[in-house]
């Protein structure tokens, strides 16, 4: 979580610090994932990409909170949420955005439950 946001404050893509550090963005996303060990030099050479120091770094673990975007928050929330408050937020979302994406959304919700019938 702390290199994830690390990376984001910075506005640095998954390849983009993949590039910078020479591995591939799935190898930055599974760091940050913790689905991937990670060395101290990888560490020190992502700070240094990044643009943040050690000591930086360590606060985090020293108690500072790490802060959460704002669509990581609202992920948090939905998968908390049971199915008819799920639903009532979706007529929310749905009137949000433009209608063309809510049915492009719509319609990619359909092929992917079609998939797994």
């Amino acid at each position: 979580m702390v290199l994830r946001y690390m990376r984001q404050s910075r506005n640095i893509s998954l390849n983009q610090a993949g590039h910078l550090v020479g591995i591939s963005g799935s190898a930055i996303s599974h760091i940050e994932q913790g689905r991937m060990d990670v060395s101290r030099a990888r560490i020190q050479t992502l700070l240094q990409a990044y643009r943040f120091t050690q000591e930086e770094y360590l606060e985090f673990f020293g108690g500072r909170p790490v802060p959460l975007s704002m669509r990581d928050e609202c992920l948090g929330i939905l998968k908390q949420l049971d199915d008819s408050k799920l639903q009532a937020v979706h007529s929310v979302l749905v009137n949000l955005v433009p209608v063309g994406a809510a049915r492009q959304v719509n319609s990619t919700a359909r092929l992917q439950t079609r998939r797994t019938d």
